[in-house]
């Protein structure tokens, strides 16, 4: 009972904080909604995000990307990470580097019976965060300085039912909600009046996805599963604050407005596209696995009110998985370590100087028992690290190099469990 309290606490705790979070750098971030933040559970990023047919060997591990491959889920889970992200930016004539850490995920998950399972999370969602001055000479001196903050989160709730031996399927309802905060602001040399652009957007909707999941056992213990996900697009509230206004700073530095151009406050909609992933994987039970996902947005059909960007569909294929050299050793601690490993390519669909913003990168990861030997103790400690590199320092535009530290606890219980014997 004590520990069901000091859950509770936790997630109360963790939504206060996850509000606050900044958990993106990158100037990339001022495109869309954000840097995507979805993939964030380190098991499943460590192999390179391979989360669609991620059925797993263990009874102690969920996926939320895939909520219906938790047909062996058998312990209550309750897991906790935290990711911290370095990142150096260049471009043809400079650099800088930046870090940020952040709480990753929270997920509380369990078994209903023998066939039904169900949990939460709470995680990013999208986020913003990005200081850039830009200069230009030609046809006049201009100074733009531009910032960004914000995010939004996202708190998930699925189930999921074994139909059959082999199939079972799924669903996953999350609740979205944070506000995107950005300024631009406009300068011509021994020019009197500065222009500048204020412009919050407030988010808070649902988000739908169903997915199925199937395993299938072959000979000597090998093993075949498949998985895909659909979520569902749609149109969503938005409430816009926007103001394009004139002003100056005095000499104390204090802002004095001039004149108010624009200024839109009120309701509008975003559409958020529709995506689709598909997953494979095969390996032999307990011992490895070898998987492939892809996943596909309709990133065209992404509309933003006061946004005149045009976007294109944004595609992200992975290979990743996991060796396990011996599950039950009791001689070598190591022989009971999970190694995870993984590659991905994304093309994220953002156009920029008619450059297209590309993103790669590798995981590897490791899953640390913290209990005994074989599967009766299956708490373990997660680390995992993704190191990778977006963007061109072509036609000025910014090049990353990024090195994500990661590390969480999987602390698992029986729950929910009728006793045989008192």
């Amino acid at each position: 009972m004590k520990f069901k309290i000091f859950l509770l606490f936790i997630f109360i705790l963790a939504n206060h904080s996850i509000n606050a979070q900044q958990t993106s750098t990158s100037p990339y971030s001022s495109v869309g909604l954000g840097d995507n933040k979805t993939n964030s559970d380190i098991v499943i990023s460590s192999m390179g995000g391979i989360g669609t047919a991620y059925i797993s060997d263990f009874n102690n591990e969920v996926n939320f990307i895939n909520p219906a491959a938790n047909r062996n889920l058998r312990y209550t889970s309750f897991n906790i990470s935290v990711n911290t992200d370095y990142t150096d930016e260049k471009t043809s004539l400079e650099s800088s580097d930046r870090s940020t850490t952040y709480l990753a995920n929270l997920a509380f998950a369990f078994p209903i019976g023998q066939k039904s399972r169900a949990g939460v999370n709470l995680q990013p969602y999208t986020n913003i965060g990005y200081d850039m001055t830009l200069d230009a000479t030609s046809p006049v001196n201009m100074k733009s300085i531009l910032k960004g903050r914000g995010g939004l989160n996202s708190f998930n709730g699925f189930y999921s039912y074994n139909v059959t031996k082999e199939l079972s399927l799924g669903a996953k309802i999350g609740y979205i909600w944070g506000e995107l905060k950005k300024e631009q602001e406009n300068s011509i040399q021994n020019a009197a009046l500065i222009s500048g652009i204020f412009n919050k957007k407030e988010y808070n909707f649902f988000d739908y996805t169903l997915a199925l999941a199937y395993q299938k056992k072959l000979k000597k213990d090998h093993l075949l599963k498949l998985g895909a996900t659909y979520n569902i697009g749609h149109k969503v509230n938005t409430d816009i604050d926007y103001v394009y206004s004139t002003y100056y700073y005095d000499v104390y530095g204090n802002k004095k407005s001039v004149d108010t151009l624009t200024y839109i406050n009120g309701e509008k909609k975003t559409k958020i596209p529709s995506s689709f992933s598909l997953g494979v994987a095969y390996g032999k039970e307990f011992k490895w696995s070898l998987g492939a996902d892809f996943k596909f947005t309709n990133q065209s059909k992404l509309e933003i009110p006061e946004d005149n960007l045009e976007y294109k569909n944004r595609y992200r294929v992975a290979i990743g998985g996991w060796v396990l050299p011996n599950v039950n050793s009791f001689r070598s601690y190591f022989q009971r370590v999970i190694y995870r490993y993984g590659i991905y390519y994304e093309n994220t669909g953002i156009e920029l100087y008619n450059h297209t913003i590309n993103q790669y990168g590798l995981t590897a990861g490791m899953s640390l028992p913290l209990g005994k030997s074989g599967r009766q103790d299956p708490s373990l400690l997660n680390l995992g690290i993704e190191l990778g590199q977006r963007g061109t320092k072509s036609d000025g535009l910014i090049k990353e190099n990024f090195v994500n530290f990661k590390i969480g606890f999987n602390f698992d219980d029986l729950w929910f469990r009728k006793r045989r014997y008192d």
